[in-house]
């Protein structure tokens, strides 16, 4: 069987492809005309994804997962109208973030688990067996200490993150964590 030599040259157009190319332009003619004119046109880029910014997406997406499960069950099974409403405050902005986390990944060729940590998956087995009171104490202590993991997680993403793309994600998700954070400690000193 005879090989094409234009399919041997394939792997070397395509390095060219993406490398930086220089244009050289000839001027018009006429009274005033410069000589050539040379031009750098870089290839599209994406800023670079580190492993801390695929670590970062990867445990942000765990984390929302288990914020999800966990506040369901708190939704249902919370003995105060507080931790009720906490619960369902964590499913709807957890479920939001987590869209973003997923679509950003996605864009980024970023594979994301699809469960919790088995960490995670534990503490909401654990809840799954409490009620009243119990539940309560449990559900805001797991997510006082969940919510700063994440934070003190998403605080380093900001510093050492290398994909701008990921970075605004991270310090967008901030202030809504703190959020979180604040009302859980509030419920959790008011009961």
């Amino acid at each position: 069987m005879r090989r094409h030599l234009h399919l041997r040259a394939l792997p070397a157009a395509a390095a060219i492809v993406t490398a930086a190319v220089t244009v050289t332009v000839a001027p018009a003619s006429g009274a005033g005309a410069a000589g050539p004119t040379s031009v750098t046109v870089a290839p599209a880029s994406r800023a670079p994804v580190s492993a801390q910014d695929r670590a970062w997406l990867r445990e942000a997406h765990q984390a929302n997962l288990a914020e999800i499960d966990v506040g369901e069950l708190a939704g249902k099974k919370g003995a105060t109208s507080e931790v009720r409403s906490a619960g369902r405050m964590l499913v709807t902005d957890h479920t939001a973030f987590d869209g973003k986390v997923t679509r950003l990944a996605e864009r980024l060729g970023v594979s994301l688990p699809k469960t919790p940590t088995p960490a995670d998956t534990a503490a909401a087995d654990r809840l799954r067996n409490e009620s009243g009171k119990a539940f309560d104490q449990d559900f805001l202590s797991t997510m006082v200490s969940g919510h700063r993991k994440v934070i003190a997680d998403t605080r380093t993403q900001v510093s050492q993150g290398s994909s701008t793309r990921v970075i605004a994600l991270a310090k967008n998700a901030l202030p809504e964590l703190r959020k979180h954070l604040a009302m859980l400690r509030k419920t959790q000193t008011s009961g």
